[in-house]
C-alpha cells in the first residue's frame, strides 16, 4: 500500500514484531495496518478498529490485495472501548494514528484552511488523549504505543503527550525518537515538517509501559 514517507515511518517506529499482539486503534483505510501486518511476516495478531464503514472497507480490500488478512482482526467498534473489548495489559504494541485537524497535509488538501476551527482543535485533541489513555490501558508493562497524527498544531501533539505524562507519568515514559526529521516541541518527540523534509507534516511520540 502506497503511503506518504512520513507516514509510512510510524510502522517502522513502532517495530512490531512476528508473533507480538498488536492493536491498531484508529486502523481504516489500511496503510499502516497492512505495512505492520508485513513487518510481522504475518504472524501474531492485529486489532484493527474502526467505525466508518466506508474506510473499513477499503481496509478489508487492502488485506485481500496485499496479502496480510490473515492475521488482521477487524472490530468496528471506537477504539476507546478497547480494552473493555479486548483486556487490560493484552498488547505488545498499540499504535494511535489519531483522527486530527490534518493541516499537515494541506499542501496536497488545500480545502482545509477553510474548515478547520478551534472548537473542532478543542474536541480532537479531547479526542487524541482518551484514544491514548486506552492504549495505555492495553499494554502490557515494556509494552510501546505509538501516538501520531497529520496536525502540526501543538494542541494536537505536545500539549496531548505533556498530559498524558502528567496523568500516566507513574505507568509510561517518553522513548526518545532519534531522527531522521525534526525534535518536536517536547524532547524525545519528533516532526517531520513539510518545507524541511518535503513530505507531509506529521508528529510522533513514542511510549513506553513500565
Amino acid at each position: 500500500v502506497i503511503q506518504e514517507e512520513a507516514a509510512a515511518l510510524a510502522t517502522i517506529i513502532l517495530d512490531p514484531k512476528p508473533g507480538e499482539v498488536v492493536v491498531d486503534l484508529c486502523a481504516a483505510p489500511g496503510g499502516k495496518t497492512t505495512h505492520m501486518a508485513e513487518l510481522m511476516r504475518n504472524k501474531g495478531v492485529i486489532y484493527a478498529f474502526d467505525v466508518d464503514d466506508l474506510r473499513l472497507e477499503q481496509l478489508r480490500k487492502n488485506l485481500r490485495r496485499t496479502g496480510t488478512y490473515k492475521i488482521v482482526k477487524i472490530i468496528k467498534k471506537d477504539g476507546r472501548e478497547a480494552p473493555n473489548l479486548l483486556g487490560k495489559g493484552i498488547a505488545d504494541k498499540v499504535l494511535v494514528d489519531a483522527p486530527c485537524t490534518s493541516e499537515g497535509t494541506i499542501m496536497k488538501n488545500q480545502e482545509l484552511r477553510w474548515r478547520i476551527n478551534r472548537d473542532d482543535i478543542t474536541k480532537l485533541a479531547r479526542l487524541q488523549k482518551e484514544l491514548l489513555m486506552a492504549a495505555i490501558e492495553l499494554t502490557r508493562p515494556g509494552g510501546r504505543v505509538l501516538y501520531t497524527t497529520c496536525a502540526l498544531l501543538p494542541e494536537e501533539n505536545e500539549c496531548v503527550v505533556r498530559d498524558i505524562l502528567n496523568t500516566f507519568g507513574d505507568r509510561v515514559r517518553l522513548v526518545p525518537i532519534n531522527g531522521p526529521y525534526s525534535e518536536g516541541f517536547i524532547s524525545g518527540t519528533m516532526r517531520a515538517w513539510p518545507h524541511r523534509h518535503k513530505t507531509i507534516g506529521f508528529f510522533y511520540a513514542l511510549f513506553e509501559r513500565v
